[in-house]
C-alpha cells in the first residue's frame, strides 16, 4: 500500500472559530489522503485578551485543554490526531509554525486567512505568507468569514465538505505544470475530477499598459489571440491524455479577464490548486498575482504548492 499523500497534516490554530474554518477542509484531506492531524498552538509572549471577540488562549493549561476538546472531535470521526503547544517567547510566530512543520515532517499546513495582526488574525500576507517560505511545503488556505460558527459545538456538527471537482488554473509558463503529479494523486485518492482551465484574454480585457499592439492593431492581435487559444486547448488536451489512468480530466478555454473568469469557475468546484514559486516569487504573488486576487475573494480553499515540492518530497 503507498503512503498517504498527505502524511501529517499541521493546523495552526488560535483559538477562534474563524481559525477553526478550515478544520472541514482537513478532514475532508485527511480521511481520503492522510494520516494524521497535528493540532498547534502557538503561544504568544504577550496575548490579547480575546480574538475575534472570543476569550484568547493564554496559558499551557487554556491551550492544551482547547485542542483536547478539539482532537476528542476528531477523533469521534476516526480521524488520527496530536496536538502540540509551543512558546514563541521571542521567536515569530511564522518561524514556530515552520519548524514544527519541519519537526513532524507535515506534508501540508492548513490554515485560515484573516485581516488583522498576528496568529490572532491568521493575516495571510504576514504569517501564512511567512510560514510558506520558510516551510517550503503545502499550505491550504481558506479565506475566512465572521459568519463562521465554531466547528463541533452544539447544533453545527463537523461535516466534511467533500472535495468532487477540483480547478487547476494553468499558465503559458511550463513551471505551472509542477503541480499535476500531486494533482493526480490527489484526484486517485479522492475520487475527484480534475479541471484544467486555461484563460485567454478577451481583446477588450487588455489594457494599453499590458500590451499597446493589442490597442492600436487589434485585427492583428485578435487573430493572435484566436491562436493562442488554439495552442492552450491543444496544450491542455495533452496534458489531460498523460493523466493516470482512471482520473477524470475536463479542459476548459476561456476568454476573458483571468480572475473574474477563474473566480465564475471556482463557484462549480470544491478545491482551487496552484503552484507557487517560492521565496523569490511570494512578494510579486501577494502583490497582484492570479493567485492573491484569487484568494481575496474567493470562498472556497486554495491549495498552494511551492516548486518542485513533490520532487523534494519523494
Amino acid at each position: 500500500m503507498s503512503a498517504p499523500l498527505f502524511r501529517r497534516i499541521l493546523v495552526p490554530l488560535d483559538g477562534s472559530r474563524l481559525a477553526e474554518a478550515i478544520v472541514p477542509a482537513v478532514v475532508t484531506l485527511a480521511r481520503a489522503c492522510g494520516g494524521e492531524i497535528v493540532l498547534l498552538h502557538v503561544l504568544e509572549r504577550e496575548p490579547p485578551g480575546e480574538v475575534h471577540g472570543e476569550p484568547h488562549l493564554r496559558s499551557l493549561a487554556e491551550a492544551t485543554e482547547y485542542l483536547e476538546a478539539l482532537a476528542a472531535r476528531l477523533g469521534e470521526l476516526g480521524l488520527a490526531v496530536r496536538r502540540e503547544v509551543v512558546t514563541a517567547d521571542q521567536q515569530p510566530v511564522a518561524d514556530c509554525i515552520a519548524q514544527q512543520a519541519a519537526a513532524f515532517a507535515a506534508d501540508l499546513i492548513a490554515m485560515t486567512t484573516h485581516g488583522s495582526g498576528g496568529l490572532r488574525g491568521v493575516l495571510f500576507g504576514r504569517i501564512a505568507q511567512q510560514v510558506l517560505q520558510r516551510a517550503e511545503r503545502p499550505i491550504l488556505v481558506l479565506r475566512s468569514r465572521r459568519t463562521h460558527r465554531r466547528s463541533g459545538e452544539a447544533g453545527t456538527p463537523w461535516t466534511a465538505p467533500g472535495c468532487r471537482r477540483v480547478l487547476v488554473p494553468l499558465s503559458g509558463d511550463p513551471s505551472s505544470q509542477q503541480v499535476l503529479p500531486l494533482v493526480w494523486k490527489l484526484a486517485g485518492c479522492t475520487g475527484a475530477e480534475v479541471v484544467l482551465a486555461r484563460i485567454v484574454p478577451a481583446l477588450g480585457t487588455i489594457s494599453l499598459l499590458e500590451s499597446p499592439p493589442a490597442v492600436f492593431l487589434p485585427m492583428a492581435s485578435a487573430a493572435l489571440l484566436e491562436l493562442e487559444e488554439e495552442e492552450a486547448r491543444s496544450a491542455l488536451s495533452q496534458l489531460a491524455a498523460n493523466a493516470p489512468p482512471g482520473i477524470t480530466v475536463t479542459v476548459l478555454v476561456q476568454r476573458g479577464e483571468t480572475v473574474e473568469e477563474l473566480l465564475a469557475l471556482a463557484q462549480q468546484v470544491d478545491l482551487l490548486v496552484m503552484v507557487t514559486h517560492g521565496r523569490a516569487g511570494l512578494e510579486g504573488w501577494l502583490s497582484g498575482s492570479t493567485a492573491g486576487r484569487l484568494l481575496a475573494r474567493v470562498a472556497i480553499p486554495l491549495l498552494l504548492v511551492p516548486v518542485g515540492w513533490l520532487e523534494r518530497k519523494e
